[in-house]
Formats: structure tokens, sequence, C-alpha cells
């Protein structure tokens, strides 16, 4: 769990071969740099399977959102899947990737319920998207052989 006082958490957990982490409160400059480095590792593997559940977002700046897309980046050139959960429930989360014209570009979990994977076999893709990794879930450290080891993107959109 990273904990940066009153303004921002977050809990991670694994369900099947899904990464869930969700997030709470003020999702700004701080909370960023605080998040990036465990999202890194997340989406440093090959065909990573992440659920960011921002249903407990009350508030999210640039920096958020640019963590968002760095996220979403990094997981496109691993062949994996990143689903964003609660957006409907996040007004400023919702808001923002509206304003933006970024809400096309990400997955979103629908009716996730109360808890962040519920449903998650029910959920639609974005437009222009493709599910790139079919790969069955793996042991820990175990690479996709669907996709051959590329280069991470390390660059902040």
């Amino acid at each position: 769990m990273v904990d940066q006082g009153r303004g921002f958490a977050s809990r991670e957990h694994v369900v099947g071969a899904t990464t869930v982490v969700e997030l709470s409160g003020e999702v700004d400059i701080l909370a960023a740099t605080a998040l990036a480095a465990r999202l890194d590792e997340i989406t440093g593997t090959r065909c990573p399977d992440l659920v960011l559940d921002v249903r407990s977002v009350t508030f999210i700046d640039c920096c958020g959102l640019s963590l968002l897309c760095r996220t979403r980046r990094r997981i496109e050139v691993k062949a994996g899947r990143l689903r964003l959960a609660g957006v409907a429930e996040s007004r400023s989360v919702l808001r923002l990737l509206r304003l933006t014209g970024l809400l096309p570009f990400f997955d979103l979990c629908l009716d996730p319920g109360p808890d962040a994977v519920y449903g998650l076999a029910k959920e639609t893709a974005g437009p222009g998207r493709d599910d790139a990794c079919t790969c069955p879930p793996r042991p820990e450290g175990e690479g996709c052989p669907a996709t051959p080891d590329t280069p991470t993107d390390n660059a902040v959109a």
C-alpha cells in the first residue's frame, strides 16, 4: 500500500493473472511520483494485465493524467491490457478524460460492482483496441510466448 498522508493512498491485490490497483484521494504530482515506480514494475512484465480502480479518486491533475497515459503506453508496448474501473463514480477522472478527449483511448470495466474485478470477463475494449496477448495465466517470472521481448518506453506522456 502506498500512503501519502491524507491526500492519497493505493492498495493492490492480484486476482488470477490480473493486478488490481485501487487508487483513492488526490492523484496529483506527489501521488504520481509515489506510484510511478510500482506501476513501472507492473508494466515491465510481458503481457501485463492491470486494472486501475479510480472510483475513490477525488481529484486528478495533469501529473495524474500523465501517469495514466504513460501506464497505458507501457502496457501497449508489452502487448498487455489496462482497464480503468470506476470512472463513472469518479467525477474528477471522468471529467478530465472527457475534457482532454482521452476517454475513448482507455478500456473501461463496465459495472465493476463493489470489487474492481467484478465482471472483468464482461468488459468491452475501447475503440480501435484489440487483445494482442491471448496467453493463459502464467507462473511468476515466465514470459508471454506470444510476444517477443520489447523494450519499454519510459517517456512521460
